[in-house]
């Protein structure tokens, strides 16, 4: 299965209208990330803690590098089951730790609940496993959620992880970019007005456009290393090229962006696609040597 036979299907399929209502109806029974899923020979400790959930999997004897996976799912949705079939990939192919941080969503809370639990479960795992090398990882919502993340970090004179890893991240809750309506055509996934719809919800009593919301809007100095991946026919793609630009012109925060064409928003998803596997091949790479590629 390749990138182009994938976006056929899906554009003509109902995907569209099936992940809408997804987001506008999230469930909160989804037991696709949890310690009995897991594969045999992965320890997996899970607590609750900061009113939310952290579970950290490993192979009993891991590498010091330790990521913390922010997942996707436009903030209203829970981690699905590709999440924990990437955190097995990441165990079984490099022998890292892996933990999930399950963030408090929308609509049961707004951007202050959500940022202040990411970065309390960031100084927690740090406390827990003072010797590891930590990595930030997200897609999409979670992508956006990790670079709030840095941007807090280094606003607080924190430490900052090694590197960060961000796949097709949302960036920009606004939505407020003209050539997201054109996109919006070719993208057989993504529902413009719902997101949008959805932004708005997050963002609370701030304006959707503070940095604190969509990243987007802040610095980008001195974030550390970021390995990016977005697809060329995704509905964000406008903005991941203004997030590039914004790579680009930043000091101290070294990168490598990579273009995927023809490649859906959040393409790791599907891992059974040849590029989702030379993706996670080139993440493995990044966080096993540090070398930006």
């Amino acid at each position: 299965m390749r990138g182009r036979w994938l976006l056929f299907k899906t554009q003509h399929s109902q995907l569209k209208r099936q992940i809408e209502q997804a987001f506008l109806q999230p469930s909160r029974q989804n037991q696709a990330v949890v310690p009995a899923k897991f594969a045999a020979g992965i320890v997996v400790k899970e607590r609750e803690v900061f009113g939310g959930r952290i579970l950290t999997a490993d192979s009993g004897s891991p590498l010091p590098q330790h990521v913390i996976l922010l997942h996707g799912g436009a903030y209203t949705m829970q981690g699905i089951a590709s999440h924990r079939e990437i955190m097995e990939a990441l165990i079984q192919q490099a022998n890292l730790r892996i933990s999930y941080v399950d963030y408090p969503l929308v609509p049961e809370a707004t951007v202050d609940q959500t940022v202040v639990f990411a970065l309390n479960a960031y100084d927690y795992l740090r406390a827990q496993y003072p010797d590891d090398r930590f990595y930030l990882m997200g897609d999409s919502a979670g992508g956006g959620l990790a670079l709030t993340v840095l941007q807090q970090l280094r606003a607080h004179h924190k430490t900052l992880p090694a590197g960060s890893i961000l796949i097709s991240p949302w960036t920009d809750l606004s939505m407020m970019n003209p050539d997201l309506q054109t996109a919006a055509q070719r993208d057989p996934y993504l529902p413009l007005e719902t997101l949008k719809q959805i932004g708005y919800q997050y963002a609370g009593d701030h304006p959707v456009t503070d940095p604190l919301v969509s990243p987007i809007y802040g610095s980008f100095d001195d974030l550390g290393p970021i390995l990016l991946y977005y697809g060329t026919n995704e509905l964000l793609h406008a903005d991941d090229q203004r997030l590039l630009q914004k790579l680009r012109e930043a000091t101290g925060t070294p990168y490598a962006a990579h273009e995927m064409h023809a490649m859906l928003h959040d393409y790791l998803l599907w891992l059974k696609l040849p590029e989702s596997k030379r993706t996670l091949k080139a993440i493995k790479q990044f966080i096993l040597t540090d070398e930006l590629k």
